[in-house]
């Protein structure tokens, strides 16, 4: 479809979903280098897309607030004034990367004449393909999602593209990574990154401790450890197992995460929005992964080591664990043995 003048993309979150949808982003880019190319994204996290080369309209909606105070008027604006505005753009085409029933419906109420989406064993709520009018294959195997939202740009006519994605950062965001790193005289480092957005994603901090032990130790070489919002609490784990000598502490914006991770050795993290962007900047990575499989979720490079501890549960894909998250009670000599051999193969 070399006409193509208008695009919409629809992929409203999570960040490190977002994150998993840039490569298909990149190749619809070089595909369609004439084309407008928006982007309907959750307002929350408008953001991060900011630091994206080539999109030319962020439309942020608020679908949250809606689902909250169904009965607030307010509510409603948030999420009908976008969608007058997206109508009134009268797109070509709208891709719709979530594969969520509401996520379909904003599809179709964009007008766009043409709606592409996953096929039925792909979306995430059933009767979300019926709104598409043109759907991706169904692959022979699993793949990583990052794979799979290219099979959908390749289904809306796109190229193939290469999976790192360039991403933007301002110069006070590389000013403040870099005021923070010389304040703590910090050359040469691997980052840890505790969190997760699901309680079930996350190793132990002790453990998390314990590995910093043995990197700064074994290794020598200094561990950050970065934690968003409400996260203290991890770092506070981490610390209590390196009394000695505990690792540097940086609460950073997560638009700092970019120059902060371009100058790291290694990112260590579990499956979550920071993982997946180092993953996205080519940076060398080890993942901690339990309820979502490797394959599906974890690094995006074959360089890159995914550690796990197999079950018959594993890879459920659960928020919650309904016995003890056996599945991320995974031995920090393993982890470590992970990182190690990453390193070795690190510029």
């Amino acid at each position: 479809m070399t006409d193509l003048r208008n695009l919409l993309i629809v992929r409203l979150s999570s960040l490190g979903d977002i994150i998993h949808t840039l490569p298909a982003f990149q190749s619809l880019r070089a595909t369609f280098p004439s084309a407008r190319i928006d982007w309907l994204v959750e307002s929350r996290l408008a953001f991060f897309l900011g630091a994206v080369e080539g999109i030319d309209g962020i439309i942020p909606i608020d679908t949250h607030t809606m689902r909250a105070q169904p009965l607030h008027s307010a509510a409603w604006h948030g999420l009908w004034a976008p969608i007058r505005s997206v109508r009134a753009r009268r797109y070509d085409m709208a891709i719709d990367f979530q594969g969520l029933l509401k996520t379909a419906v904003l599809s179709r109420l964009s007008g766009a004449a043409i709606r592409v989406g996953f096929c039925r064993t792909l979306v995430r709520e059933r009767p979300a393909h019926w709104f598409y009018n043109r759907r991706a294959p169904e692959p022979r195997s699993q793949q990583h999602v990052v794979r799979l939202n290219l099979l959908l740009a390749e289904t809306a006519g796109a190229r193939s593209a290469d999976c790192h994605v360039p991403l933007k950062s301002i110069d006070s965001d590389r000013q403040a990574v870099e005021a923070l790193l010389n304040q703590e005289k910090i050359t040469e480092y691997v980052v840890i990154n505790p969190g997760g957005g699901w309680p079930n994603k996350r190793w132990n901090p002790a453990s998390y401790g314990q590995l910093a032990v043995k990197i700064q130790n074994e290794r020598n070489v200094r561990v950050v450890v970065t934690t968003g919002p409400g996260e203290d609490h991890l770092y506070a784990g981490i610390a209590a197992q390196c009394p000695e000598r505990p690792p540097v502490h940086l609460r950073v914006p997560f638009l700092q995460l970019i120059p902060l991770f371009r100058k790291a050795r290694l990112v260590v993290a579990g499956d979550t929005g920071p993982f997946h962007l180092a993953c996205a900047l080519g940076i060398p990575v080890v993942g901690l992964l339990g309820p979502t499989s490797p394959i599906r979720n974890g690094p995006w490079s074959a360089a890159d080591e995914a550690v796990t501890r197999r079950l018959p549960c594993s890879y459920c894909n659960g928020r919650l664990c309904p016995t003890s998250t056996e599945c991320m009670d995974i031995p920090v000599a393993d982890v470590f043995a992970a990182v190690a051999r990453r390193l070795e193969h690190c510029p």
